[in-house]
């Protein structure tokens, strides 16, 4: 069977892709990944065919100026040039990414395809080829996903207005390719039975921290959270090493591919405490959103990237901004978290984790400061409920992957 995963994004955006494929090639499964060319090393040493969309995609959503709309940095007259200047640069991308989807479509002729939420060009090909597009989606839109409270008239219209808007778009930008439908008609009406009724959607959480609710569509599917084992080629540096046998009861501290207006000032803010209270803690400087300083205390230890499989294990909790895939490994490894949400659905893991009692309900990174960051700190530090509950989760979410299971929903 050929499969192509077509995914773009940042890493939270493309493990779950990863993790899949890699289930899919135990299965003897022909796999093409299509992704932002920076993965090409990553796909190709886990023996997989790789083509890439162009380098321009990720480094617009990595670049300063991105960081600088997240991070909301400078003045508003200032954010809406970029917002602009972004906008017709990214216009053209994606049409450069849909004429790719397109030609390896076409060319390639799959018998599935999995495709991220960002690459949903591939409804149209779905049009011709029922029950072989499956939406994958490794988060929760709060636009679309996360309705619910506002009454079933309200819900009905909001889900057909969003539906029908994406059907629009996907007419529009397929017309250019309208030769190459043999014969297909397509249309909004075409396109939306494709979405709703014929593919799947599978959404790449766990259904004991998201169970499936009950006004979502049949063909919609919570599946669990699946990770590929990042550590296996990955050996860790001696320091680290010493580090960790050193100390016990370590935090471990990221903000993942996010950023911030002041990294610096609030590493600054969050070592303070840590000496403080006695805590040790390794700090994941990643993408910027926290920086190495100078003036840090012993029970501290920086570090630039390692993987999550290898370091969870050994340390007592996590502190992060609550994107879906470092919540999920998080809990997957039983450590209880602190949130610091800086964007979309990163509040509604936020609310869940509290919800829960799987740690205390986090700062937003716009309203971060020392004193609350403290007695959250303390609280996550001190309080055994929260392991406890970890502990517990960390069963269940063993239990809920079943790759058999999953394989068959993929090819059936």
């Amino acid at each position: 069977m050929k499969v192509i995963l077509f995914s773009i994004g940042t890493r939270g955006d493309i493990e779950p892709f990863l993790a899949i494929a890699q289930l899919l090639k135990e299965q003897n499964c022909d796999i093409i990944c299509v992704f932002p060319e920076q993965y090409r090393e990553i796909v190709e040493r886990m023996g997989l065919s790789f083509k890439g969309f162009s380098k321009d995609i990720l480094d617009l959503m990595n670049g300063k100026e991105m960081k600088m709309i997240f991070g909301n940095q400078g003045s508003i007259l200032k954010r809406i040039r970029i917002l602009i200047k972004m906008a017709r640069v990214s216009l053209k991308l994606s049409k450069d990414s849909v004429a790719l989807q397109h030609r390896i479509q076409t060319e390639e002729k799959p018998d599935r395809i999995l495709y991220h939420p960002k690459c949903n060009y591939s409804v149209v090909w779905g049009v011709g080829n029922s029950r072989k597009t499956i939406l994958v989606n490794p988060t929760l839109d709060p636009l679309t996903d996360l309705r619910g409270n506002y009454g079933k008239f309200l819900n009905k219209i909001t889900r057909w207005f969003v539906n029908t808007m994406k059907a629009v778009m996907l007419k529009l930008v397929s017309k250019r390719f309208k030769k190459d439908f043999s014969g297909r008609k397509i249309t909004v009406s075409s396109i939306k039975r494709a979405m709703l009724e014929n593919e799947k959607t599978f959404y790449t959480i766990s259904p004991s921290l998201f169970p499936k609710p009950a006004n979502w569509p049949f063909n919609t599917s919570i599946v669990g959270y699946y990770e590929r084992d990042t550590a296996t080629d990955w050996q860790p540096d001696e320091k680290l090493l010493l580090f960790i046998r050193k100390h016990e009861k370590i935090i471990f501290i990221t903000f993942g591919s996010m950023t911030n207006p002041s990294p610096k000032e609030k590493t600054r803010s969050i070592v303070e405490v840590l000496k403080r209270n006695n805590i040790p803690a390794i700090i994941n400087i990643s993408w910027g959103g926290l920086e190495k300083i100078d003036e840090f205390h012993e029970n501290i230890f920086f570090t630039e990237d390692l993987p999550y499989s290898w370091i969870f294990p050994k340390i007592y909790a996590v502190i992060h901004h609550g994107g879906s895939g470092t919540t999920h490994t998080a809990l997957k490894y039983a450590c209880p978290s602190l949130i610091i949400p800086h964007v979309l659905d990163q509040f509604f893991w936020d609310k869940t984790i509290a919800k829960l009692q799987l740690g205390p309900k986090g700062i937003s990174i716009r309203k971060f400061n020392k004193k609350e960051f403290e007695i959250k700190l303390l609280d996550l530090y001190h309080n055994k409920n929260y392991k406890k509950n970890a502990d517990m989760i960390s069963e269940k979410m063993q239990s809920e992957n079943n790759k058999n299971k999953f394989y068959e929903m993929i090819i059936n």
